[in-house]
């Protein structure tokens, strides 16, 4: 006997996740952070019904709430999902792949590209260097956030809540130059933000120099790390200058193709 798929007859179950999703499309550019009482006017529910959605959004990181404003934003989540639909592996090498091309060419170094997987960094692109030397961080391996430069690039843009979330954890020391004090990485963090580059020297491997610049959206939200990867025999000072605006130059060129035009 064969089986007969049975229909969810349960209207709640649609209802809520319909709610959900209303809920956080009420968050627009102009009004990014809400109260409660103006989302559960706007959706026309009780503020108990709104508060259970709130407290179920939050709990999964699609929305966040300000600890002093008690205002709700968009969550982190919303950003993985917007990686995954933006920044497929496809879409990313069309795009990118004539730049990094070029980079390649003028560098001879090993090229990555990187985003944020919960607390870590993942590779989602590469092209290797004209040098025989394995520098590991190939497409799909995962590596920490407080010792590479694209790990810190992407950490240093995330909001504050995230942040300390993610450096509040144990940081493991990889070696004698790797940083485990969150309030020392902070400080870094906000001058990478404020330079748009990072430079990593022997924090994860000894023996390697990595170069990070951020990718952006139309919206100038940070989706993506670029990053060079070379044998620290090889960069002096004068080449890591070089090598640093030449990654940053090639960053923003590629973030032209995803329309960020500043």
């Amino acid at each position: 006997m064969g089986f007969q798929l049975v229909p969810n007859t349960n209207p709640q179950t649609l209802s809520s996740v319909k709610n959900a999703l209303r809920l956080l499309k009420l968050f627009t550019e102009k009004t990014p952070d809400k109260r409660l009482t103006e989302l559960a006017k706007e959706l026309g529910l009780g503020k108990s019904t709104t508060s259970r959605l709130l407290s179920t959004l939050l709990s999964e990181g699609f929305v966040f709430q300000d600890p002093v404003s008690h205002k709700y934003r968009l969550g982190q989540r919303i950003v993985s999902l917007y990686h995954v639909m933006v920044m497929s592996f496809e879409d990313l090498a069309e795009a990118a792949s004539p730049f990094i091309e070029r980079l390649a060419q003028e560098t001879s170094e090993a090229l990555r590209i990187a985003v944020l997987e919960e607390n870590e960094v993942a590779y989602i692109y590469q092209r290797e260097g004209s040098s025989k030397e394995d520098i590991g961080s190939f497409v799909g391996d995962r590596n920490p956030l407080h010792c590479t430069s694209s790990g810190k690039m992407l950490l240093a843009f995330q909001n504050e809540l995230s942040m300390n979330k993610m450096l509040n954890q144990p940081l493991s020391k990889f070696t004698s130059k790797t940083i485990t004090d969150p309030s020392l990485l902070k400080e870094e963090l906000k001058r990478i933000r404020k330079q748009d580059y990072c430079v990593v020297i022997g924090e994860f491997n000894e023996n390697l120099v990595s170069i990070s610049s951020p990718i952006r959206d139309s919206n100038g939200q940070v989706i993506s790390a670029l990053t060079l990867i070379s044998s620290i025999h090889r960069m002096d000072e004068n080449r890591i200058i070089s090598y640093t605006n030449k990654v940053l130059k090639t960053a923003k060129e590629i973030s032209r193709q995803f329309g960020y035009l500043k």
